[in-house]
């Protein structure tokens, strides 16, 4: 018998505020409801880390922007709090870990893939310390792969186990009640097997059910068994091979939970039960209880006289926005069943498109439209070559935040399902929630064990000092963090020789510098003990994905061997040319195969007087340069004088090497001194060069810091103030620059190079943003990007891009 239209009765639990309502399962109301304010009374975070890419060759940067997420107000955490990203190897040993700051719900540095980094799978994992108050794990943690010339790939095998599992809607599958049988098909690593079709035949051989695992390996079947009757299921494993697999047993009492889909964007809920079961639960009230993260509304349960089934129609407006955990609880607030479903209703996924803007001898503009108009969006962007097999993540930004923190199993493949919003999607979704089983919350610790606030949301680093010597009376500490911060006052009196600084935003490098400040204004060097506390703790990576990313690799065309020798020219390093002995004198070649040293040009106090900062040098060299700071992206703006040789308008921009590595902007012309400069080499034609038609600048420092310019970090400071350098802070962020690879048009560097990185993109009032990358000669280009806005809506898209090369 269907119920329509029935009175909803439901409350919302929305930041813990409660309406008690009449006629519910008061389990509900004196269970249920203060059970979820202890446990989800402190709001939980997803954490997304977008990486530029998925495959890395040692001497590469794993470059990244983090995404923090409020779940309960589905918009980006706006509380400041440090991040800490870890590097860990195939068994989830912790190599490397480092420290960020997130600010208004985003992040952004990057982690130099080093020699202790062997060739084969890793793991990153980005947490918070305020995530270690919960039972639940909110950690981000990705698999990347580190590929070593020196070692060959891991063998594919073609031989594989198969892993069939039955999985009851809602958990339980119960005599004589139609209910919904889970398929799901993994090997002996935890991949999918697709298309794997099979029949389930009861005991008299005959048919009941015919199935066929999708892509990802997964299937249902609709079925009713009957009491004391055994069910096998045939299963084609290969060519002429097959496997039997018995059925798990029906409950003899239960209920059985069920959701469907019907038209006109409505769901229906069904409850249904034996008559057996019926009999000992009558008179007993029951609930569906609909929740997440503490929004929390519940119906009633009342089976009809003489009928074994119950239903609940609702318009999708009626459930949470996106995910939903449904839980069948009985009259003392037991839960029963639980079946995760997604609510697509107001979940739109954004198309964005992207397209060429403007294309120079050495750059490209492109400009990407669909974001959200008179909204603040960040986006952060990976450029890759389109044939690129470097990038092969497991999440987004959509699955990181509405998918993952509810299910406790991993799923393959997670950013399928976001990838469009269409409904052979949304359909697998439903399909992998079906197998999936209960939420991650356990229940025993929702109603036991409430999370204790033992770790607050660290912001900073705690600096603890303790003073070792008699400190006279009316003299106060002053603390410099930093060449350029004002100083902090630790008032001293002569009983308390210990203090703590709290929440100091210092780098690793950094120098703390004291002195004491006598009533006098006199300064004198205290006699000092000081460490420093990032909260941070070694950690392990427990939740190992099921498969490896170098057999993926492996299996999508293999890794030659040879084909990463000198991918990348290390820094630094001195490239020499071939040398024959013979009479004549030889022209030494300095740290470029491009530059002979003769050619090189030494600065002089001289020039540092004419030309203070390295961008006069530029201009005096004939180039147009443009400084505008605190203008965005493109700070500083530099292009050649000479006419284009395609009688281009516009004039090309140099190439620029500051130490042999190659800069995509001239932002770091910025208040650069000349004194640092050691020798620089200025071609305005460029001819050795592709792509240099605008000229090329290489400059070299100094590798024993500025001349005639004292700097804190520098210079010895003074004998009254007392110095501790801070060896373990927050990790400096650089800006992007393109590893120097060995070749830009090769096949390898279509594989695995990288063209650019923009951690931040510049998007205006009408929601177009604008990034400018190197030009590298290539057609076609990938655009990997994603996003979030002050609203909460998430971005996430793979654009192929053409490159003409008419503008």
């Amino acid at each position: 018998m269907m119920k329509k239209n029935p009175q909803v009765h439901c409350f919302l639990l929305l930041l813990f505020c409660y309406v008690p309502l009449i006629g519910q399962n008061l389990a509900v109301t004196n269970k249920i409801k203060p059970a979820f304010e202890d446990y989800f009374g402190q709001p939980r975070v997803s954490l997304f880390l977008h990486l530029n890419k998925s495959a890395y060759v040692k001497g590469e940067h794993i470059w990244f922007k983090a995404y923090l997420f409020n779940r309960v107000k589905g918009i980006p955490l706006q509380e400041s709090v440090n991040v800490y990203v870890g590097l860990y190897d195939a068994t989830g040993k912790q190599l490397v870990k480092h420290l960020f700051l997130s600010q208004e719900g985003y992040a952004q540095g990057q982690i130099k893939i080093d020699s202790t980094m062997g060739h084969g799978q890793h793991y990153i994992k980005a947490t918070t310390s305020w995530m270690r108050n919960f039972d639940e794990n909110d950690a981000y943690v990705q698999q990347f792969v580190v590929l070593d010339e020196n070692v060959p790939p891991s063998p594919v095998s073609d031989k594989w186990d198969v892993d069939i599992q039955f999985l009851p809607e809602g958990g339980h599958w119960v005599n004589n009640v139609q209910g919904v049988l889970g398929i799901k098909a993994i090997d002996d690593k935890g991949k999918s097997l697709a298309n794997l079709g099979g029949v389930i035949r009861n005991q008299k051989g005959a048919a009941i059910a015919n199935f066929k695992t999708n892509r990802f390996g997964l299937s249902k079947v609709t079925m009713t068994p009957r009491q004391g009757e055994n069910y096998t299921a045939f299963v084609d494993i290969g060519p002429e091979e097959q496997k039997k697999i018995p059925l798990p047993l029906a409950e003899k009492l239960g209920l059985a939970l069920a959701i469907q889909r019907i038209q006109n964007n409505r769901v229906m809920l069904l409850v249904g039960t034996n008559a057996e079961t019926k009999k000992q639960i009558e008179g007993k009230p029951l609930s569906i209880i609909i929740h997440r993260d503490g929004l929390l509304k519940s119906l009633d349960v009342v089976f009809p006289e003489d009928e074994l089934y119950v239903s609940h129609i609702l318009d999708t407006d009626q459930l949470h926005p996106v995910m939903n955990i449904v839980t069948l609880l009985d009259n003392l607030g037991n839960p029963i069943a639980e079946r995760l479903f997604f609510n697509d209703r107001g979940f739109q996924k954004t198309r964005l498109n992207a397209s060429v803007g403007r294309i120079a001898e050495d750059s490209i503009l492109i400009r990407v439209s669909g974001f959200g108009k008179n909204q603040i969006s960040h986006a952060s962007v990976s450029v890759l070559p389109k044939e690129t097999k470097a990038y092969n993540h497991n999440d987004n930004i959509l699955s990181t935040h509405l998918l993952k923190p509810y299910l406790s199993g991993f799923v393959e493949n997670a950013h399928y399902y976001f990838e469009a919003s269409d409904q052979e999607r949304m359909a697998d979704l439903d399909l992998l929630l079906l197998t999936q089983g209960w939420s991650k919350y356990n229940w025993d610790n929702i109603f036991n064990k409430p999370p204790a606030k033992i770790f607050d949301p660290r912001v900073g680093i705690d600096v603890f000092g303790s003073i070792n010597s008699k400190v006279p009376k009316s003299t106060d500490l002053l603390v410099y963090a930093g060449p350029n911060t004002e100083p902090t006052v630790v008032y001293l009196n002569e009983e308390s020789t210990e203090f703590r600084l709290k929440n100091m935003v210092l780098e690793t490098g950094d120098e703390l510098r004291m002195t004491l400040l006598e009533k006098r204004g006199d300064l004198s060097r205290p006699n000092l003990f000081v460490r420093t506390d990032t909260g941070e703790s070694e950690d392990k990576v427990f939740d190992l994905e099921p498969f490896n990313i170098v057999e993926s690799l492996a299996r999508a065309g293999g890794i030659e061997y040879n084909d990463l020798e000198n991918f990348i020219f290390p820094d630094n390093t001195i490239k020499l040319s071939e040398v024959v002995v013979s009479e004549k004198p030889k022209i030494k070649e300095s740290t470029t195969p491009y530059v002979q040293e003769f050619k090189l040009k030494t600065v002089t106090p001289e020039t540092e007087g004419l030309y203070p900062r390295l961008l006069d040098l530029i201009r005096s060299n004939g180039f147009n340069v443009w400084e505008m700071p605190n203008t965005g992206y493109d700070r500083i703006r530099i292009s050649t004088k000479r006419p284009s040789a395609f009688g281009s308008m516009a004039q090309p921009a140099p190439i620029l090497y500051v130490d042999d590595v190659r800069y995509s902007d001239f932002n770091i012309l910025l208040d650069f001194p000349t004194t640092r400069i050691e020798r620089y080499y200025i071609d305005h034609s460029g001819i050795m060069e592709a792509g240099g038609g605008g000229g090329v600048i290489r400059v070299y420092t100094r590798k024993d810091g500025e001349v005639g310019a004292p700097s804190l970090r520098k210079t010895k400071p003074k004998s009254t103030f007392f110095t501790h350098l801070v060896k373990k802070g927050f990790t400096p962020i650089k800006q992007y620059y393109t590893p120097s690879y060995r070749s830009m048009s090769d096949e390898s560097f279509r594989q695995f190079g990288t063209i650019h990185w923009v951690p931040e993109m510049k998007i205006n009032e009408n929601g177009v943003g604008t990034l400018s990358i190197p030009n590298t000669g290539l057609t076609e280009i990938m655009l990997c990007l994603e996003g979030m806005d002050t609203n909460g809506i998430l971005y996430s898209e793979k654009k192929v891009v053409m490159v003409s090369t008419n503008p």
